[in-house]
């Protein structure tokens, strides 16, 4: 794309001052040296002249190589710079990385001419969210300091990081409303004519294993089915401070990287459940409340990009406001998920509305995060609130309810959090 002047400034103080100088020493003493001291004053000017014009009319292309990208994946930025004439100029580039953070992606020094000068730059980004790129500055100094000049270029360009997706191999939505044309037990909701693939075996009824795979290698395996019904989930991403919280200056810190971490588990929930075609409603709660609903793998891809936008705030909407004016659109078949960083038992009277309305609520609290599934996992001396700790205990009481409450550590993964859940009946 190529960039358009937006604004040229300089700073022509020390030739005034030789100019003046000149001057004077003309009307004092005319001399052939004043004469000449004059000529020069005179060709330094026209020199200015003709180097801001030359700037004025710098021909720069910025191309991206990608406008959509996930964290910590590469992102290159070509820029081509041609001028009539041939400069030593200094270019900077800028991108505005957050709200109120802009950093130099590159500054370089270069002799710029006829022949187009190529800049290429490589970076990436540790977090979502969009990256506008900045006015690219070009600064020309006077080899003897007598005038500076700079003009700013521009033109609409933004790169939009997503979270990176992060596997599951399952989630434990209730699947409540058979699919027409499929052969169902009705306890299991699965097609045992339609095999999706193998696991390892679990807990599973003996009929399901897969004698001959397990003898192959060397371990028990069992035949996963494909489903005859679907689920409608109803999630809910929290990414404000609860307005119970104590210590708030603390937490603050806290949720910054849980909003990272939040919104990331949630991506790959949702991809998860894409995946099956299941019905999805997405409420994120943040500095606003934005609320989709999609039933086909295309939805995924805007449900994200809300995501990659999404902010929270230290005193915006609260989750248990926002949970109970969505309860009007449950069903008997809706599975409610909540991810968030801090919750107290007064919370409780709301998920008893809202289980009273579908068929299984599950909240998992993500205030220190969880463990990627490429690390090891490793000792932790985490502290949770009490208020946190008291929810949780009251909790267990309603599981055989379906009213499911689980405090991820820093060193569990999701996906074991979600077969922990997946043995409660």
């Amino acid at each position: 794309m190529k960039l358009k002047l937006r604004s040229i400034n300089w700073n022509v103080q020390p030739l005034i001052v030789l100019s003046v100088a000149s001057i004077v020493w003309l009307i004092l003493n005319m001399s052939v040296f004043s004469v000449l001291f004059a000529l020069l004053c005179g060709f330094l000017w026209s020199h200015f002249l003709e180097t801001r014009r030359d700037i004025s009319r710098l021909q720069i292309e910025r191309k991206i190589s990608t406008e959509r990208a996930f964290t910590n994946q590469d992102v290159s930025f070509h820029h081509s710079v041609a001028s009539s004439k041939r400069l030593k100029v200094t270019l900077l580039g800028q991108i505005e990385v957050g709200s109120s953070l802009t950093y130099n992606l590159f500054e370089r020094d270069v002799f710029v001419g006829p022949e187009p000068v190529r800049i290429d730059v490589k970076t990436s980004f540790p977090t979502r969210g969009r990256k506008v790129l900045k006015n690219l500055v070009c600064y020309y100094e006077h080899p003897l300091g007598l005038f500076k000049i700079w003009a700013q270029f521009n033109a609409p360009q933004e790169v939009l990081v997503l979270p990176r997706l992060m596997p599951l191999e399952f989630f434990p939505a209730r699947l409540r409303e058979p699919l027409p044309g499929r052969i169902s037990d009705f306890k299991l909701f699965e097609d045992p004519l339609r095999i999706k693939g193998l696991r390892e075996y679990s807990n599973d009824p003996i009929k399901k294993i897969h004698w001959k795979a397990s003898a192959k290698f060397g371990k028990l395996l069992v035949k996963e089915y494909e489903n005859t019904a679907i689920s409608k989930v109803f999630m809910f991403v929290d990414l404000n401070m609860a307005k119970e919280i104590f210590a708030r200056n603390v937490w603050a810190q806290i949720r910054t990287s849980y909003e990272e971490e939040a919104v990331r588990a949630a991506t790959a929930i949702l991809y998860w459940l894409s995946q099956g075609n299941d019905t999805i409603n997405m409420t994120v709660v943040g500095k606003q409340v934005l609320e989709m609903d999609w039933a086909s793998q295309d939805g995924w891809v805007r449900a994200v990009e809300m995501l990659a936008l999404a902010e929270g705030a230290e005193d915006g909407p609260q989750l248990s406001e926002v949970l109970f004016s969505q309860v009007p659109k449950l069903t008997f078949t809706s599975t409610v998920v909540v991810l968030s960083m801090y919750l107290t038992d007064s919370i409780l009277p709301v998920l008893l509305e809202t289980r009273a309305r579908c068929s299984r609520v599950m909240i998992f609290l993500l205030p220190y995060g969880y463990r990627d599934p490429k690390y090891r996992a490793g000792r932790t001396y985490e502290m949770y609130p009490l208020d946190m700790v008291k929810l949780n205990e009251k909790a267990k009481l309603l599981e055989q309810e379906q009213i499911i409450v689980r405090i991820v550590k820093p060193n569990q993964t999701l996906q074991e959090v979600f077969y922990e859940i997946d043995e409660v009946r």
